[in-house]
């Protein structure tokens, strides 16, 4: 069971009356439940913290968590070192957006298009197929870096080696301080950290945090950003692959998950294949 359970991005006691019940026998046993959300609801009232933030600005709350986590080196060193890609170092000719006013290495300003070659890591060889063997083992690494063999990737234990993930990211996250979260989402500099304390005081080697989303993050235009830096703060702590960690996303209590999957949605076939078309000159598009 999870000794802390960080709700943030959803209303779990109203959206998804099945799923707290497990949050409040959390609670019971002794786990605390931070709540972070513009609107005070009875999600909040049952958390032992409610953090009010603005609308929209999650990003730079869960910024903000990097940034402490990093600064305070309050993260599981041995569980990034060995269970995440920080380690792995990046090719020289990776830029981040601190180099490139706000874009991403890799982009043609002519075809407005994104060449992913140069963020692989260094020892990739974007050319050359994976093995048979990583092929059946690393679809993951297939699917986002086509060619390179892990085992080859050039690797920096100590997390020293400034093109190595580890010092990217604490580079990328070097300004949102508790300041800017304050100045940003309106949290009190001290409610923040808090927040960030408490989650840091549950999680790694003994202890872990689970962190719980719905559609307050996934309806927002920029949800793909919010999910994955949560995601960078669970890696961190080390709340990933252990009891009582991990990420739960919230769907739909009885609806969007079930459309998806029955299906009963007009569009998706069973698989989430797309519904064919009687006309091959449609200009409706399917998911």
């Amino acid at each position: 069971m999870a000794d802390c359970v960080w709700i943030q991005g959803s209303a779990l006691m109203e959206a998804h009356p099945v799923g707290s019940r497990w949050a409040m026998k959390a609670r019971e046993r002794g786990a605390k439940i931070i709540h972070v959300d513009p609107r005070y609801s009875r999600t909040s009232a049952v958390a032992d913290l409610y953090v009010p933030i603005r609308a929209g600005s999650d990003i730079a709350f869960l910024g903000g968590l990097i940034h402490h986590i990093l600064e305070t080196e309050s993260y599981f060193h041995d569980y990034v070192v060995h269970y995440t890609n920080a380690s792995m170092i990046l090719r020289e000719d990776f830029r981040d957006t601190e180099d490139l006013d706000g874009l991403f290495s890799g982009f043609d300003p002519e075809t407005r298009v994104y060449d992913p070659t140069t963020w692989m890591f260094e020892g990739g060889d974007p050319d050359k197929p994976a093995s048979d063997e990583v092929q059946s083992t690393q679809a993951f690494t297939d699917r986002t870096e086509v060619g390179t063999d892990p085992a080859k990737v050039a690797r920096d234990p100590t997390l020293q080696h400034p093109r190595c993930v580890f010092q990217v990211l604490k580079r990328h996250y070097s300004r949102y301080t508790p300041e800017m979260v304050e100045r940003v989402c309106g949290t009190p500099k001290e409610l923040f950290l808090e927040a960030a304390e408490t989650l840091i005081a549950n999680s790694g080697r003994e202890r872990t945090t689970m962190l719980a989303y719905a559609v307050g993050w996934t309806q927002h235009t920029a949800g793909v950003q919010m999910i994955r830096a949560g995601t960078i703060v669970q890696l961190l702590l080390g709340n990933v692959g252990r009891p009582g960690g991990g990420i739960m996303a919230m769907r739909g209590h009885a609806s969007i998950q079930g459309s998806s999957d029955i299906p009963t949605l007009y569009e998706i076939l069973p698989g989430y294949l797309p519904t064919p078309r009687a006309s091959s000159s449609s200009r409706s598009r399917t998911r």
